[in-house]
């Protein structure tokens, strides 16, 4: 089958620790004998959590990983790999000479667990769901003014209003088009929590607890070979000593996203459980510009300057993770260290330069509160944001107060623009260093994320970078925006870290991940 490149060479190489592969499926000596024996069901513990499970709506790594196993796109990552592949369309589109409208077929054989078959007219509506209702993920679809059948049979004619060299990638890679089952979610509005999700993929969401459990079942009517697993549940957990703690007593049969760091070694050790660590999400702090008191420039590059990222890992997560000096990490096409080349690795006095320039002394300390959720990156989070407070107030001009929300409550506050300083993860939408810049700086985006940045130089440039995609001039474009970025601040780039999947070879196997961090259900196979 045909098959796209996407823009990336990852420097952090997806590795196996023990083991030196990503497809674990060679057989394992001397196998200890499971606890639990329901060979045709797999349990799955997490840390993550679900945010919403409407396709216009969700934004968050858990939620995209539901929608992913339970329907699919026109296009798919190849398993294991960040190259694309036809799934819902038999080929890659058909582009017409003015680059603003994108041809698919569609496949014949996709269907809904209750017999459907997916129609071009069916795939418009949900498509244009999305687009009609606006939710956080328009930034990444605002470009498609129609999705429509097109005049010869079978086919899906997406119209742009402008070209876009990255729309191959971002088919590939989101969740937002994906079609579902009538009456799943009303069409007139966005409803985070349906009571179950029936799209074309391997499985079937037929109920979760936020927090609790989740349970998927076999699609009867999926178009590809039959999952081994007739049903997958998953299992939520406060935090990662639990979620290790599980895996370890075999209460679950993989972990995934996020087991403590400081344990993987030892876990790694075992003859049950093996591990695969890959590249992860970004963490970083952020501003949301309009409010006072970081709506002021010379604030944003104080706190820039005082930030001890080498501090930060050492303390916090026992050096398991790398300091990055851009949004875009090291690896993607472009990536510079322009925070590094403005701020060098830490400038205390010039942080106190800028504050007293802002008008703030040891008898006029600026006062400010610092968010973060406590268990969604890991239980360091707590102690980062202690020593980011450190850091800041080593200024002797700041006061920083600590406070934290469960992630239900802070993901929508902290893009709903409702705090001026707080702390986030990030994960690629798709495999572009476009996609660590656009979503926070880019006018029209920031919004969603809470950061709000209306700067028309700065849109300015990512048109620049965009137009440049695929030419010898995209790098020195990636390098103009990320300089400028950093001059700006709208946010504090702190690190990347790992991301770990555990699992016992004694009950599963064929587990395939990669640098995507997409996991495809239907792949997993019980050890025989």
């Amino acid at each position: 089958m045909k098959r796209i490149s996407l823009l990336l060479v990852l420097t952090l190489l997806v590795t196996t620790i023990g083991v030196g592969i990503v497809s674990a499926n060679q057989p394992v000596a001397q196998k200890a004998a499971a606890t639990r024996q329901d060979a045709n069901r797999l349990v799955i513990g997490t840390t993550d959590d679900i945010s919403s499970l409407d396709p216009a709506e969700a934004y968050s790594f858990h939620d995209w990983e539901i929608l992913r196993n339970v329907s699919e796109g026109l296009l798919a990552y190849i398993p294991g790999s960040t190259e694309c592949e036809a799934r819902l369309a038999t080929d890659f589109p058909v582009k017409s000479e003015d680059g603003l409208s994108y041809t698919f077929t569609l496949r014949d054989d996709a269907m809904f667990p209750d017999g459907t078959v997916l129609t071009p007219e069916i795939f418009s509506q949900w498509a244009m769901r999305s687009l009609t209702l606006q939710g956080s993920v328009y930034g990444l679809i605002n470009l498609i003014t129609t999705v429509a059948p097109g005049a010869d049979p079978n086919t899906v004619v997406f119209t742009l209003s402008q070209p876009d060299d990255l729309f191959t990638i971002k088919i590939c890679s989101m969740p937002a088009l994906y079609p579902f089952q009538e009456g799943d979610l009303p069409m007139d509005t966005i409803t985070n929590t349906p009571a179950a999700l029936h799209g074309v993929g391997a499985y079937q969401l037929v109920s979760y607890t936020v927090g609790e459990n989740a349970t998927f079942q076999v699609n009867p009517n999926y178009y590809g070979d039959a999952p081994a697993y007739d049903e997958i549940d998953f299992t939520y957990y406060e935090d990662d000593a639990q979620l290790t703690l599980a895996v370890e007593n075999g209460d679950i049969d993989m972990a995934w996203r996020s087991v403590t760091p400081t344990e993987v070694q030892r876990l790694a050790d075992s003859e049950q459980l093996d591990v695969i660590t890959l590249p992860g999400r970004i963490n970083y702090l952020s501003f949301n510009v309009q409010k006072d008191p970081v709506s002021n420039l010379l604030v944003r590059r104080a706190f820039a300057k005082a930030i001890d990222r080498d501090e930060i890992i050492d303390r916090a997560i026992g050096g398991l993770a790398t300091p990055i000096y851009s949004m875009v990490p090291p690896g993607f096409i472009g990536a510079t260290e322009s925070y590094l080349d403005l701020y060098d690795v830490r400038d205390l006095e010039g942080a106190i330069a800028d504050l007293t320039e802002a008008g703030y002394s040891a008898d006029n300390k600026l006062q400010l509160e610092l968010w973060f959720p406590p268990e969604r990156y890991g239980g360091w989070s707590a102690d980062a944001m202690a020593i980011v407070k450190e850091q800041i107030e080593e200024t002797g001009l700041v006061e920083i107060t600590l406070q934290s929300q469960e992630w239900a409550s802070y993901r929508p506050a902290a893009t709903a623009g409702e705090y001026p300083f707080f702390f986030l993860g990030w994960f690629f939408d798709y495999p572009d260093a476009d996609n660590y810049i656009a979503p926070f700086a880019r006018s029209i985006d920031s919004v969603g994320l809470g950061i709000n940045l209306n700067d028309p130089q700065m849109d300015s440039l990512i048109d620049a970078e965009r137009t440049a995609v695929g030419t010898d001039g995209r790098e020195e474009a990636l390098a103009a925006v990320q300089d400028y970025y950093a001059e700006q601040v709208p946010t504090i780039p702190l690190l990347v870290g790992q991301d770990y999947m555990v699992w016992n070879v004694t009950r599963v196997t064929n587990v395939i991940i990669g640098a995507p961090l997409v996991l495809e259900y239907r792949l997993l196979q019980p050890v025989q």
